[in-house]
């Protein structure tokens, strides 16, 4: 039966969705206890005992001490913290570091992860499936991939929605959204296809910060409010520029595209001198931008973001290594994104893997003289960049007292990590997501033990699975499903 998307089901089933997220685990524990390995706190006080802590955001390593998280935020940083009474997770052989700050995702589109192939690219697969896509799509496309996003350690995701259909389906993810426990951004974003030439309204954008973003808002201020525009790529200024000041009047941050390619290529330098680049832009590739359009993205203090198994499929005519190296020597903020399921693996571990080993300068080309990029330098665009990027660097993407508790613990004693040397090494070089045992996004556990929380699996992989079938059925020809309904 299809999902009915109103007001009043969405924040009723938001709450259902709140006290699933923490039943399901929960037993109780004598008090001061350390809890079983999948056991949840029985509140919204306890404390993280043992761990290796790596805060980032320019403060030092403890390589023995504990966090103790009050009401989703961190009471507490250091060595041998009072208990009092509180429920103790045991992370002796655990590094505790920020949860991941992912920066542009396009969501909607997560059900197509399994589409690409011989012949079929990511823009062809996309224009193939974007008509037929219900709001019940979206929803489950949206649970598919925040689950991702929980298991692989991100607290903060950023929805880039660049199929904005109707309201409903606007209103299916933000469910979704709120249902997830995570923070991050929805950027409300345009109806695809609509000619270049046609100005998105934004009466809707309107309707959705009032009803979703005002005072009885469900995200409680982890999510805000953004506006993603098609920009000097797609369009021309007197499309982008009303799109631009639109969502200023609105007070939404704006992001938009800048091209991996040079078909594909946004003049940040052009726009900057339109007075249309400000330092709340989040501009996402960039593989083709010049000296000055990098000049001019540091001049205002913008930031970018890169999805690296994107940029490395989809920079034909760029060069990916050489813009990192070329804007981290401008200072400019880079921060890390997934970009889509369908070009992406949903991991920051994969993306900082990619990022120390092409960070390297090359003889014979601009980049030669510039230096590498370091560990730490790689650790900070998965956190507390793309922190800055939204805006909440004072809220998120590091360890300290009074911050947010946004915290991932990952296991250090798993095959793939032992032995730990250098703990930055091993997270950078050797991390990935099944590492991560433990979730907290503003104080509430959302991955314990390696398992999910509140979620059901199986229901969620048969729901995608009968979605893809339908979206198949309804484009038809050479993607028409073999007979017999899903298998998997």
């Amino acid at each position: 039966m299809a999902t009915t998307f109103n007001r009043r089901t969405l924040l009723r089933g938001s709450a259902a969705a709140t006290a699933l997220a923490i039943s399901p685990l929960t037993r109780a524990t004598p008090a001061a206890a350390a809890l079983g390995a999948r056991e949840l706190p029985r509140g919204r006080e306890f404390l993280i005992q043992g761990a290796y802590i790596m805060p980032l955001g320019g403060a030092a390593d403890l390589p023995r001490a504990d966090i103790h998280v009050r009401d989703g935020r961190i009471a507490a940083i250091g060595a041998n913290l009072p208990v009092n009474g509180i429920d103790v997770i045991d992370a002796g052989e655990m590094i505790a570091m920020p949860g991941f700050v992912e920066t542009h995702w396009h969501l909607w589109n997560t059900t197509l992860k399994g589409m690409i192939r011989k012949g079929v690219e990511y823009f062809p697969l996309k224009q193939a499936f974007v008509r037929h896509f219900t709001p019940e799509d979206f929803y489950v496309a949206n649970k598919v991939a925040l689950a991702e996003a929980v298991n692989a350690g991100m607290t903060s995701v950023h929805n880039f929605s660049h199929n904005t259909r109707s309201p409903a389906h606007v209103d299916a993810e933000l469910k979704a959204l709120a249902e997830s426990g995570l923070g991050g951004r929805y950027s409300y974003g345009w109806t695809d296809p609509i000619p270049n030439t046609q100005i998105q309204q934004d009466e809707d954008i309107a309707r959705v910060k009032r009803q979703w973003f005002g005072s009885d808002s469900p995200f409680g201020g982890r999510v805000d409010l953004g506006v993603a525009v098609r920009g000097a790529m797609y369009t021309a200024r007197d499309v982008y520029e009303p799109e631009i000041n639109a969502a200023r009047k609105l007070g939404c941050p704006v992001t938009m595209h800048i091209g991996q390619n040079k078909r594909r290529y946004t003049s940040c330098a052009q726009m900057r001198d339109e007075g249309l680049l400000d330092a709340n832009m989040l501009l996402i590739h960039g593989e083709s931008q010049s000296e000055r359009d990098r000049e001019a993205i540091a001049a205002v203090g913008a930031s970018v973001s890169v999805s690296m198994q994107s940029e490395l499929r989809d920079q034909e005519d760029g060069d990916i290594r050489e813009q990192l190296l070329q804007m981290a020597a401008k200072k400019i903020n880079l921060c890390c994104s997934i970009d889509s399921d369908a070009l992406g693996v949903p991991s920051q571990f994969d993306n900082m893997q990619i990022i120390w080993n092409l960070g390297i300068p090359w003889r014979g080309t601009p980049s030669e003289k510039l230096p590498a990029f370091d560990l730490r330098q790689v650790l900070d665009m998965a956190t507390i960049n793309g922190a800055r990027a939204f805006g909440r660097e004072k809220e998120i993407g590091s360890l300290a007292v009074g911050k947010q508790a946004d915290i991932i613990l990952v296991r250090a004693t798993d095959l793939n990590m032992i032995p730990v040397g250098d703990v930055d090494s091993t997270v950078v070089r050797h991390g990935n997501p099944s590492n991560v045992d433990t979730v907290i996004a503003n104080g509430r556990v959302l991955k314990r033990g390696g398992e999910l929380i509140g979620i059901d699996v199986k229901a969620l992989r048969q729901s995608a699975s009968a979605s893809l079938h339908r979206l198949r059925e309804r484009a038809g020809g050479q993607w028409t499903p073999p007979p017999g309904g899903p298998r998997f």
